[in-house]
């Protein structure tokens, strides 16, 4: 029996990683428009740094990166399509090369990232329209498009995340949530990594590349803490405070 729940959980797991590839391919083509934007060079280098900072959380060999503020800060400025294959790219080469993930999951992951930067995408253009402008949002206090992107990206990402864990561990999307991100911090943190998403964006849109480098601090110390934060959370000093699934 053990060994059919093994094969029953890898052909849901299976299932799982085509589907939710098949789907952010399908997507991101019909997304796609035009030829690849000048500033596309840019945007790669931004979020494969921000990929290479990461961390290893508690349940089912998932790990976190920083890249959410990377890929938020370039679907408020790529079309979506672009911004959708610029998450999709970066992550599987980081995850293939540098941290050595298996196919499976390299796939996934790549996946579920453009699925999580179509949703935000989508979310800010419903809600700010074609002609939205950062900075003059920022200066107005129209925050909203920006809360409905954030919320659209985490729902996506730690949900499917979530779901994968699941599956492969055995246990409840609930409690996978639980044990890699059921901790007052995750929610601050990724506030945080969304915020400076969105002042790299609006910062490159009024001073273009190298203004964005001012950024580059704070990037580093949301790393340092979350890191510290999820090894406490790991040793089980941090109480689970909700559910959700990333």
């Amino acid at each position: 029996r053990a060994t059919i729940m093994i094969a029953s959980r890898n052909t849901r797991l299976t299932a799982l990683v085509l589907g939710t590839s098949a789907l952010a391919a399908g997507l991101a083509a019909r997304a796609w428009t035009g030829p690849p934007a000048d500033s596309l060079a840019f945007w790669v280098a931004v979020c494969l740094a921000s990929e290479l900072m990461w961390i290893r959380l508690p349940a089912g060999q998932a790990t976190l990166s920083m890249a959410s503020c990377g890929q938020f800060a370039a679907l408020l400025v790529l079309p979506r399509g672009q911004a959708m294959v610029l998450a999709a790219v970066t992550g599987a080469l980081v995850e293939a090369v540098v941290m050595r993930k298996k196919a499976q999951r390299v796939v996934f992951n790549s996946a579920q990232a453009a699925l999580s930067v179509g949703a935000a995408s989508w979310a800010f253009a419903a809600a700010a329209g074609p002609e939205a402008r950062l900075h003059l949002m920022l200066a107005q206090g129209h925050l909203l498009p920006f809360v409905l992107a954030a919320a659209a990206y985490y729902v996506v990402n730690t949900g499917a995340v979530s779901l994968a864990v699941a599956l492969s561990e055995a246990i409840t999307p609930l409690k996978a949530w639980r044990q890699n991100f059921g901790h007052a911090y995750e929610l601050l943190s990724s506030g945080a990594l969304f915020s400076l998403g969105v002042l790299l964006a609006a910062q490159y849109a009024a001073a273009g590349m190298a203004g964005t480098l001012l950024l580059a601090l704070p990037l580093l110390l949301a790393h340092a803490g979350y890191r510290h934060a999820s090894r406490r959370g790991a040793e089980g000093r941090i109480e689970p405070q909700g559910a959700t699934a990333a």
